[in-house]
């Protein structure tokens, strides 16, 4: 129902109305009544018998709407398996690809002196060998002694 419609059902076309559109729309008591409200009294609502004791928890997260498609799992998954397909064994490697194949800690400056010194520590702490550890911060360089210093002064 238009705006429209509602003001030609309350204004004849014959009848020449100074009141606007506007009035109709600010006051809808003005022109179709609408139902009155039932009282509130102070009865326990009966919740068997009513919709709440038919509604389930599923509807309430899901939305209430059960309406996919029968084939729309088949679809998705034929979809991701093309897509899997496509980019596992089809494409071309790219300069990208062969920069990510190389160890991390050559594109990472200090990372693998800063993942000894964690893996030394704890090592150390829980009683643990760091024969490992020692070998290879000797070959990057740190002073185990200094090292040991500064993890004792923490």
């Amino acid at each position: 129902v238009t705006k429209a419609y509602t003001y030609r059902q309350l204004v004849p076309a014959n009848c020449a109305s100074t009141v606007s559109p506007r009035f109709y729309a600010q006051n809808p008591g003005t022109g179709s009544k609408k139902p009155e409200e039932e009282p509130i009294s102070n009865e326990p609502i009966k919740f068997f018998g009513s919709q709440a004791a038919t509604w389930r928890a599923k509807d309430t997260r899901s939305g209430g709407s059960d309406e996919s498609l029968w084939y729309q799992p088949y679809v998705i998954s034929a979809s991701l398996g093309v897509f899997l397909l496509y980019f596992c064994w089809l494409r071309e490697e790219s300069d990208i690809d062969q920069r990510l194949e190389g160890d991390l800690y050559e594109h990472v400056s200090g990372l693998e002196e800063v993942q000894l010194t964690v893996n030394y520590k704890y090592n150390k702490e829980h009683g643990l060998d760091t024969k490992d550890q020692e070998k290879r911060l000797a070959e990057l360089g740190v002073d185990l002694g200094q090292l040991n210093a500064k993890l004792a002064a923490q």
